[in-house]
């Protein structure tokens, strides 16, 4: 174990070793840097809430569906082990479009993948909560593995992209403490629904249209918040 850690490090130290060229402010001005915003702009931004409406949404669903995942076997009389199974379709399905999600943010940048990244987990809670066959499990579990693995690498370069990195640490602050709350929320609102008697694969469905729903909106907004980045991106001339 030693060794493999050695061979996987050596080649970062090497790289490490080279210092890099702070870029000066003239080089800044004119590459059109955008603008650094505090957390207290970034908050009065409402651009800020809508992005969050699609951040959020792994969170929400994933703990969510998996809390409850023993009642939804039984109500449609699957095997207990049968959920458990598919989670490793799961977590190599993650694996594969995190590596993806990064090769596409380097080309394509986050923004554009915001409308995206969310619509194959709309379509496996669709599944999931409209097929009784158990096969729509491992149909869920594949495509919600799309979408995290996709948002793992969302997650740390939409924000840089659109308010900067200079007040990051404050921002994502915020942006954790909405992530927690909403991990928590979703399982706790699904068990008191539930009690009232609303039906879960019920609950499973309308999870999927909000998914999709924030996805078609989310190509407006995404729109709007890469037009503002260019008029801040546009190069200052030298008076």
């Amino acid at each position: 174990m030693v060794v493999l850690l050695l061979v996987l490090t050596w080649p970062m130290s090497a790289l490490m070793r080279r210092e890099r060229a702070p870029a000066d402010a003239a080089d800044e001005r004119s590459r059109g840097a955008i603008r650094a915003w505090t957390r207290r702009e970034a908050l009065r931004d409402p651009y800020f809430y809508l992005l969050l409406t699609a951040m959020a949404a792994p969170a929400l669903v994933g703990n969510t569906v998996f809390f409850h995942q023993a009642h939804l076997t039984e109500l449609r009389g699957w095997a207990p082990a049968l959920f458990a199974s598919a989670f490793s379709l799961y977590a190599v399905t993650t694996v594969v479009f995190n590596i993806v999600g990064g090769f596409l943010v380097d080309r394509l940048t986050a923004l554009r993948l915001v409308p995206l990244f969310l619509t194959p987990l709309g379509l496996g809670l669709l599944v999931l909560g409209t097929v009784e066959g158990p096969w729509s499990i491992a149909v869920f579990m594949f495509l919600y593995g799309v979408t995290n693995g996709l948002s793992l690498g969302l997650f740390g370069a939409v924000w840089p992209e659109v308010y900067g990195v200079r007040y990051l640490g404050s921002i994502r602050s915020v942006i954790v403490a909405v992530l927690v709350v909403a991990s928590a929320a979703g399982p706790g609102a699904a068990g008191l629904l539930i009690d009232a008697g609303a039906g879960y694969p019920a609950q499973v469905t309308v999870l999927g249209v909000y998914c999709l729903v924030v996805s078609v909106a989310a190509v407006w907004f995404v729109s709007r918040v890469r037009a503002r980045l260019r008029d801040q991106r546009a190069p200052v001339r030298e008076v």
